[in-house]
Formats: C-alpha cells, sequence, structure tokens
C-alpha cells in the first residue's frame, strides 16, 4: 500500500497542503473546526510527517540534536534527563550522538545534524574554540554548549563554575588527616583544568600533593588505574587524600581499592565531581561536588527553546554555583 502523504491529507479532507502543514505544527491559524477534521483523517490512517521533508520545506522539524563526549558516564544520562524535561513538554524530540571524545567525529556528527534539519543543537564541546564550534556558527542553528564556557560573546553555554568547585574540594581536603595528597587528572578538557587550577590554588600552604595523570574517562579506567596508584604511591602504607575530578573513574577507584583491602576512607579517604546519580549508590557513598547536571540540561534545553521560538536576547551565558557534597568516602 502506498504511503500517505501530505497532498493525500489534504485531498480527502478538502483543504489546501499548506493547511495539513499548519495542524501537523500545531499553527494557532488553523479554525478548531478544520483542524479537528484534518487531525481525525490523520488518526484515520496513522499518517506520519516526513521530517527531513519538513525541514526542506523550511517547517520546524521538532527536533534537536544532542552530542555528547560518551554514552556509558552517568553524567551524560542525568544531563540528557534534564534536557528532556524541557523539550518533552514542547512537543520536541532528539536525536543524540556520542563524539567518544574525538574531535573529526564530534564535527563529522553535528554536519550529520544539520544535514537533517534539525532545529537547533545542543552540545558538550572537545573545546569551546573548536572546529565544530565554528561550524555551528556558519551554519545558522540555533545552539547552546554544556559543560563548557567560551569566551566568544555570541555563543551561548552553561557550564558549572568549575574553578569554584576546585576550590571547594581543596578546602575539604585540607580537614583531613593524612600523609600525601594525590589527584588523578582524568582527561584534558577546559572544564577539567579548572578543577585543577582551583583545587591547587586553595590546598593548604605546604600541602604537597602528587598528580597522577592517565587518559582515564570511564569506570573501568579508574579500576584499572587505582591498582597502579596502589602500587607505585603505596597507598596500602601511607594514608592518602585522592581527589579524581570525575565521579564515574572515580567510583572505579573505590571497586579497585575496596577488592585490594584498602580501607575507604580509613586508609585512603576518596573524592570525585560532578555527583552523578550513582555516586550516592556505589559501595562507599561517595564525597564529590555537585555541578547540578540536571539543572545544566533543563538550563541549556530551555536556553535553546528561548533561541529557536525567538523568546529574550541571546547568546545566554549561564554559569551555576557549585556544592560540596560530603558522604562516606572521605569520613567526614
Amino acid at each position: 500500500m502506498k504511503p500517505m502523504t501530505i497532498a493525500d491529507i489534504a485531498r480527502e479532507a478538502g483543504v489546501s497542503k499548506a493547511t495539513v502543514s499548519r495542524v501537523l505544527s500545531k499553527s494557532s491559524l488553523v479554525h478548531e473546526r478544520t483542524r479537528k477534521k484534518v487531525s481525525s483523517i490523520i488518526d484515520k490512517y496513522g499518517y506520519t510527517p516526513n521530517i527531513l521533508a519538513q525541514g526542506l520545506a523550511g517547517m520546524p522539524t521538532k527536533t534537536i540534536g544532542v552530542v555528547v563526549d560518551e554514552f556509558p558516564n552517568n553524567f551524560y544520562i542525568d544531563l540528557a534527563d534534564g534536557i528532556d524535561s524541557v523539550i518533552s513538554v514542547n512537543d520536541y524530540f532528539f536525536q543524540v550522538m556520542s563524539s567518544h571524545w574525538i574531535p573529526e567525529r564530534e564535527l563529522q556528527g553535528v554536519r550529520s545534524l544539520i544535514n537533517n534539519r534539525v532545529d537547533g543543537i545542543l552540545i558538550t564541546p572537545a573545546a569551546s574554540d573548536s572546529a565544530t564550534v565554528e561550524a555551528l556558527k556558519k551554519s545558522g542553528i540555533p545552539f547552546v554548549l554544556m559543560n563548557c564556557r567560551s569566551d566568544d560573546p555570541e555563543v551561548s553555554y552553561v557550564s558549572c563554575d568549575n574553578y569554584k568547585g576546585g576550590a571547594l574540594m581543596a578546602e575539604h581536603i585540607n580537614s583531613l588527616d593524612h600523609e600525601q595528597i594525590i589527584l588523578v587528572s582524568v582527561f584534558d578538557h577546559e572544564s577539567v583544568r579548572d578543577r585543577i587550577k582551583g583545587f591547587d590554588d586553595h590546598l593548604r600552604a605546604g600541602a604537597v600533593r602528587t598528580t597522577r595523570y592517565s587518559d582515564a574517562k570511564t569506570y573501568q579506567d579508574g579500576y584499572v588505574l587505582a591498582a597502579q596508584i596502589a602500587e607505585s604511591d603505596s597507598i596500602k602504607t601511607k594514608k592518602t587524600s585522592l581527589f579524581v575530578t570525575n565521579d564515574y573513574v572515580a567510583i572505579g577507584f573505590i571497586t579497585r581499592f575496596l577488592e585490594m583491602g584498602i580501607a575507604i576512607p580509613e586508609q585512603a579517604a576518596v573524592a570525585g565531581f560532578d555527583d552523578i546519580r550513582l555516586s550516592a549508590l556505589c559501595q562507599v557513598p561517595l564525597t564529590t561536588v555537585s555541578q547540578q547536571v540536571f539543572t545544566m540540561g533543563r538550563t541549556a534545553a530551555e536556553d535553546l527553546m528561548n533561541i529557536i521560538k525567538k523568546n529574550g536576547t541571546p547568546p545566554f551565558r549561564r554559569t551555576l554555583d557549585p556544592h560540596l557534597i560530603i558522604r562516606k568516602s572521605t569520613g567526614k
């Protein structure tokens, strides 16, 4: 059976194709009696509009693109939950893709979303001055950066004050009893660099901390790195405080330390950053800095909707206030 088209719906309803399009886009310009008649025919045949065709025709596709770094990290699940809380009530849907921290893949994905005529894009970019952000600016499509601030006065973003978050963690670490402090810088990103700067600037005078950098982005990476650091830094014999700049990786540390018989927090106090939902539910609940991930996603989606609907004057530049969440993993 040949699929129904807008022309078929219009012919049966005795209206123009433009009227059917207005009904589909929920335009207020259609008389209620006409809307009901067209809608009943749409329901009768289970008609679904061709989103790409709508985009080519200049109509809203009611779809936004979301680009994140990776799927496994619960940070992005919480972020997507915040996004959905806004776009769903606006009758929008989203397409999501992962860059896997590869700038070329990130750019390719964004170009694909633009070609699919999404109405806007939310993205956690590899960098605020990346080729991807430049491509978005040139495309003219509405977009908002998440978890990343931009010096470009034309770019909208929502990000946590990561420097302040690092400072809050340093002040907490200063209060702990330890022989050594280890900072695990999990990956090179603007947000992480700001956390480290805030941490270093507020660490107690005279305190010596060792940095163990690894390209660790996942729970599994943290699990492997924990064993290496336990050996190289004699954690079984030296009372240690660790600041891991990502909750997901920090939870991997907790799991591995416990398996190795390293008591938390008595021998190793472990702290993270993000306050993903899982951080309160792991074997030893994780002390962390909340950067209000759900709020970040919700706020970014609200700003994107406002840009799409031409409400307010962009750019919208939001910095969220972090909060220290103290749990059992540091013993305080």
